[in-house]
């Protein structure tokens, strides 16, 4: 019997936005301030994941063999990343996709790695912040993915069950945990994670938009 969707669940970072490639980038620029790089080899298996998986201090102090003032650092990649991210927008196909899945009184969820002190000015920044059933960060469940802490409870707080919603995420840790909570998962990878492995995802995309949501939705079931 075919299924019938009820919800979206949306990973933030990468997904609704481009945060990735500007938070590399103002790394980049923190290591090369050093004398040290940071190759993408090293920087991509970690994204999704959040930072618990990686300290990025411990490997900047690794490489330059001495250790940092953790505060300074942290202030300036800040300032880079935030000047980066001055003029972001939804990546494209989201507003189409959040709108389509209104129009279906479909409910719609964020599940993310980051933290509500991240993503939530992030929205309203982006518009966004009045869109979400609900937005289930980090901080509420205690732990990162590929843990499904954080799609199980947004599966929760939208009264759905996990065969009436599926997920959209564009890392392989993300999917993992989308698939680690009995989800499908589409991957619609970014610039930074595009070259990885996929075969777990239900299906991939290169964007949303290369397919309306009606059209996912008829693949998926």
């Amino acid at each position: 019997m075919p299924r019938t969707f009820k919800a979206i669940i949306f990973d933030f970072d990468g997904l609704i936005v481009d945060t990735e490639v500007p938070e590399y980038e103002a790394w980049l620029n923190i290591f090369r301030s050093y004398g040290v790089d940071l190759p993408l080899s090293v920087w991509t298996p970690h994204i999704g994941g959040g930072s618990e998986n990686f300290d990025i201090y411990d490997h900047l102090e690794e490489l330059i063999g001495r250790p940092l003032d953790r505060d300074v650092v942290r202030g300036r990649k800040r300032a880079d990343f935030a000047a980066r991210l001055e003029n972001a927008v939804p990546l494209p196909g989201v507003e189409d996709y959040i709108a389509s899945s209104q129009e279906r009184g479909m409910r719609i969820g964020i599940a993310s790695s980051s933290t509500h002190q991240w993503v939530d000015p992030k929205l309203e920044q982006l518009g966004l912040s009045d869109t979400f059933d609900t937005v289930v960060c980090a901080d509420d469940v205690g732990s990162s993915k590929p843990d499904p802490a954080s799609y199980l409870k947004a599966i929760s707080d939208l009264g759905v069950t996990p065969d009436e919603v599926f997920a959209l995420e564009d890392s392989p840790t993300g999917v993992q945990g989308a698939k680690n909570a009995g989800l499908l998962c589409v991957a619609v990878p970014g610039t930074l994670t595009r070259d990885r492995s996929y075969d777990h995802a239900d299906m991939q995309l290169e964007s949303l938009t290369d397919m309306p949501l009606a059209h996912l939705m008829e693949a998926l079931t």
